[in-house]
């Protein structure tokens, strides 16, 4: 019964594909997971064949079930997360349990960002960065010379959940105080704004060899936070802009010695210059693994487990399509009463997916990723046509709401 081991997992999107990817590859797949809800909704998860819950998961109680699952007669050949902050702790039980070769130290920097900005201190990518300790004198720190406007960011944040542009002392002050009352043990990371176009490069390395999957460039909308509500895939990079991109992410992949792992790199082209934004251990999340699919016919996710599980991936394009992804934002607040326009959005020219967040009740501006309501994957013979299809065929999708006037 050769079994692969998930360490949770989202209701959709990239890692949500994955298990299903290793399904697809004739494993035995088992979920843990922390997620009640999953428990509930059992049947909505056919490809997954065991469900075990942790009411709060930590590496002995992990261990356990390993055990109890090798007792009943599962043959373990990865334990696999695609989620933060399981990453690399799947890798390392799957190289102790699993024989797996997978760049645990690495993931492990990926996942804390003040680990990575001292990892890749010498690195020209690098921006200017400072890092509060959680017992440090507040006052004096805001008193200092600081050039503005920074970023401040919990080390541990994704999705742009607790990240913060702040433009004077003041601003400053009052997100450190936020960042305090949530989080009173943990650093905070100060970082140089950058400005200038960025974009979302996924990466597979086998063997040491850095494989770019794909290139995007992203739309961001700045409104109550950062969101990224736009992803355009870029199929034409040979010219010398792209080659410098290829360098650069070379030369971050090698500073932090990965030599078997998946991640990604958002990063921003600054005054001619790469300046990297974050690197996460894993494909982006949403409909990244679609995205990849549509533009060049692979299946990221499938070919990140074989090479958890000590396979060569295959990253050969079987095409080359231009893609655009439209994410749906709402301004207004309120409850969720119904969705109309998803079928005729469908039927809209060059359209390939549309995903709209059915279940969710409260609706509200966006203040993270997690605050996108559904999105258009569309095609065209261009990248302005894919964009222009994906943008026309969301305005078809109309989100009815009713006054919300408690807490969300």
């Amino acid at each position: 019964m050769e079994t692969i081991i998930f360490i949770e997992t989202s209701k959709r999107g990239s890692s949500r594909e994955a298990v299903k990817a290793a399904a697809r590859l004739g494993f035995i797949t088992v979920l843990f997971t922390e997620k009640k809800r999953f428990l509930k909704r059992r049947k909505e998860f056919p490809d997954i064949k065991q469900m075990i819950h942790f009411d709060k998961m930590t590496e002995d109680l992990i261990r356990t079930e390993i055990s109890q699952l090798q007792i009943q007669g599962k043959i373990i050949n990865a334990i696999i997360s695609f989620v933060d902050p399981f990453v690399s702790l799947a890798a390392q039980l799957s190289n102790e349990l699993c024989k797996s070769n997978i760049s645990v130290e690495a993931l492990r920097n990926m996942e804390d960002k003040t680990a990575t900005r001292r990892a890749l201190k010498e690195n020209p990518t690098t921006p200017k960065f400072e890092v509060l300790q959680p017992m440090a004198n507040i006052t004096d720190f805001i008193n200092k010379e600081h050039s503005f406007p920074l970023i401040v960011k919990s080390p541990l944040s994704n999705a742009s959940k607790d990240v913060y542009l702040v433009e004077n002392k003041y601003e400053l002050k009052k997100a450190i105080k936020k960042f305090l009352k949530i989080y009173p043990d943990q650093q905070i990371l100060l970082e140089e704004y950058l400005d200038g176009p960025q974009y979302l490069v996924e990466v597979l390395v086998h063997n040491g060899k850095i494989n770019i999957v794909a290139i995007f460039e992203q739309e961001i909308t700045k409104e109550i936070k950062f969101i990224v509500t736009g992803y355009a895939i870029r199929l034409n990079v040979k010219d010398d802009f792209y080659n410098k991109l290829y360098n650069t992410v070379e030369s971050i992949i090698n500073d932090l010695k990965v030599t078997n792992a998946a991640c990604h790199l958002e990063i921003r082209y600054v005054n001619g210059n790469w300046k990297l934004v974050e690197i996460n251990p894993r494909i982006s999340a949403g409909a990244m693994n679609r995205m990849i699919e549509e533009a060049f016919g692979i299946n990221l996710v499938e070919e990140t487990i074989r090479l958890y599980l000590g396979d060569e991936p295959n990253l050969i394009r079987k095409h080359e399509k231009h893609i655009y992804t439209h994410y749906i934002t709402m301004n207004s607040r309120g409850r969720l009463v119904k969705v109309t326009g998803k079928n005729r959005a469908a039927n809209e020219p060059g359209v390939r997916e549309v995903n709209v967040k059915l279940r969710k009740r409260a609706i509200m501006p966006p203040r993270s990723m997690g605050h996108r309501y559904g999105y258009v994957i569309a095609t065209g013979n261009t990248i302005d046509e894919a964009k222009a299809n994906a943008v026309n065929a969301g305005s078809k999708i109309k989100f009815h709401l009713e006054p919300f006037s408690g807490q969300i």
